[in-house]
Formats: C-alpha cells, sequence, structure tokens
C-alpha cells in the first residue's frame, strides 16, 4: 500500500499532459529516477485498478511502485495516458491518439526528468508494463543517452501479428493443453465454459457453447473463431472499438517488432514476466531477451512462477487477478532502479 506520509508527491504540467512527481521526504545528493509507461488502455498518473477489475481489491499500481522507489531514496514520474486526456471522437480517434503519441509523451518525461535538480541523469530508467514495453523500447531509440529499460510484461511482436495470437491462436492452444479436445477432434465447450481458473480470466465471456451448442467438431470452431477475430479487426482498424479508436489501432499495427527494437537499443534491458502470463507470455520476453543478446544489448531476464500478467497472485480457488504487483516483484523492480551502474 501507499504510504503518502513518507514521500513528496508534486504536480507536473508538460507539453500537453500532467503527471506526479513522487521523491523521498529528503535527499542530500542526486537520485536515480524512474518514468512509468502504461499497459494498454485508460490509465491515470496513479495506476488505478478498481476493484471490478482486479478481483482483489483497489489498486493504485504507479503510486505504489512510486513509494517503493520514494522509500529507497529513487524519484518516480508517473503521468496520465492519452486514452484518459484525449477523446475517442466516436471511435475514429485523432492524430495525438496513437502509439507515436505514446513515445512521444515518454521522451518528453525522461528528458525532463533527467534534467531535474534532484536527478542523476546517468541513472534514469524507463519502467514499461506490456504495451509501455514497447513504448520504452520505441523512446529509447530516439533518445540521446543510454537508459535502462525495465521491462514488465514484455511485448516483442507488432501488434497485428500478437493480436491474432490473442485473439485466435491462444484460444486454440487452451483448448488443446487443458484437455477438452477428444480423440474424435471434438470440442466440450460446454466443460470448458465451467472452468473459469484454467482460462485464468482472458476468456470472459465464453458464450460460444450457447452459439455453436455444446459439444462441436474442431475444425468448425476454429473457422468460427477465424471469421470472428478477422471482422473484430476490420472494424477495429476502420471504425474503432470499444477499448481503442481507429487511429491507435492503426498506428500500433505499423510499428515494427519490439524485439527487432530490442536489438538496437544501447541498453540495459532488465526483463520480469509471470509464468502464468497468457497476455505476453514468457516466450514473448524471450524473444526479446534473444534478440538483445544476440546483438550484444546487455539483458536479464527473470521469470515469476504462479503470476500472472499484471504480476499478481491467483485467489486461493485459482481465479486470477489483475494486480497488485505481488511482493518480490515489488522488490526486483526498486532494485533495478535504484542499483544502475
Amino acid at each position: 500500500m501507499t504510504d503518502n506520509d513518507a514521500v513528496r508527491r508534486e504536480t507536473v504540467v508538460l507539453n500537453g499532459f500532467e503527471g506526479t512527481l513522487t521523491s523521498p521526504s529528503s535527499r542530500a545528493e542526486a537520485a536515480p529516477a524512474v518514468v512509468f509507461l502504461h499497459p494498454f488502455g485508460a490509465w491515470d498518473r496513479t495506476g488505478l485498478l478498481t476493484d471490478e477489475v482486479t478481483a482483489n481489491g483497489t489498486v493504485r499500481l504507479f503510486d505504489d511502485l512510486a513509494a517503493a522507489c520514494a522509500a529507497r531514496g529513487a524519484i518516480a514520474f508517473g503521468y496520465d495516458s492519452r486514452f484518459v486526456t484525449e477523446s475517442l471522437n466516436d471511435g475514429a480517434g485523432s492524430a495525438r491518439l496513437t502509439f507515436t503519441g505514446m513515445v512521444e509523451d515518454a521522451v518528453a518525461a525522461v528528458k525532463w526528468l533527467s534534467a531535474h535538480e534532484e536527478v542523476d541523469p546517468a541513472r534514469v530508467s524507463l519502467l514499461g508494463i506490456s504495451m509501455g514495453t514497447e513504448v520504452a523500447l520505441a523512446a529509447a531509440e530516439e533518445l540521446d543517452a543510454p537508459h535502462q529499460l525495465i521491462l514488465v510484461a514484455p511485448v516483442a511482436e507488432n501488434y497485428a501479428v500478437r493480436r491474432r495470437w490473442m485473439n485466435l491462436q491462444r484460444h486454440q492452444e487452451w483448448l488443446v493443453s487443458a484437455g477438452y479436445i477428444d480423440a474424435d477432434g471434438n470440442v466440450d465447450l460446454s466443460a470448458a465454459a465451467r472452468d473459469t481458473s484454467g482460462r485464468s480470466g482472458w476468456w470472459d465471456d465464453f458464450d460460444l457453447d450457447d452459439r455453436l451448442g455444446s459439444r462441436v467438431p474442431a475444425e468448425r470452431l476454429w473457422a468460427h473463431l477465424t471469421a470472428a477475430y478477422d471482422e473484430a479487426t476490420h472494424r477495429a482498424l476502420h471504425q474503432g472499438d470499444e477499448s481503442g479508436p481507429a487511429s491507435f489501432w492503426q498506428d500500433w499495427s505499423a510499428q515494427p517488432h519490439a524485439y527487432q527494437r530490442a536489438a538496437r537499443v544501447p541498453g540495459p534491458l532488465s526483463l520480469h514476466v509471470g509464468d502464468d502470463d497468457w497476455t505476453t507470455p514468457p516466450r514473448q520476453a524471450w524473444l526479446v531477451h534473444h534478440a538483445a543478446t544476440a546483438h550484444g544489448v546487455a539483458s536479464s531476464l527473470r521469470g515469476y512462477p504462479g503470476l500472472g500478467h499484471l504480476m499478481s497472485r491467483p485467489h486461493a480457488d485459482g481465479t486470477r487477478t489483475y494486480g497488485p504487483f505481488a511482493p518480490e516483484v515489488v522488490e526486483a523492480l526498486v532494485r533495478d532502479v535504484t542499483g544502475i551502474a
């Protein structure tokens, strides 16, 4: 939990966006510092997640991380995502509401923080979470000085490629691995629908058994999922959807693979991934790590047994949670921020 009495919090207004600077209550020398980069979606500067989202109580992810960093002598900056500050414009979006816009904000934040009188400019990190890891890698290409990149639940592949896996192929993988396909190639959709702990919440609206019946040939199911995926993707790219405008989907889908950027940045990289992450699974982290090390970029990778996408443990009955970070993750991230060589 955040200890508001142990830190200083200051509202900062930069070019086109606002954030909160969290500092130790007192400091005698230039401090290490970190900029927090959001996952996808409408994240504010505190990293607010309600119990409805987390299934684990109200979480203020960035505030809690910032307080933990400040307690160890570091300075942290979190700011409002453009998904919060910009209009979706009825699904069309705008030139500001793009992945490129997110990178522009990250670059501006790092440059401002590096010039802060209380900050050691040689020890400024970018800490990205999920989509924020892509933003961190893209921003690092634009910055004129090396910065440590702390990548939590790293993204490796272009979104157009990864979206197909997330919305189609992982459903196939899970149904196979969970044993819901029999020897005759039929999928037991009724049993799959009841298994809320096994699919860890990423297939929440499981109504396929209502539309296709309780048992369906796998080949028919794959066809159904492919058609639904193609339709949803076309709609998102042309008119947006409930989670983002077309301007963002178009720009994000046009980006290079993040692992290609990992091979070009100065580094170093510190990667953290939950072993049970089904959104950006460990294969994504390994792809970034391999690309970096193969090109001489210093990179470390740590996996966390039992943790999911937002590095939190499931409930005792196996149902998923979505934050807060497990204590061992917070400790590891604070060590990264404060222990830069």
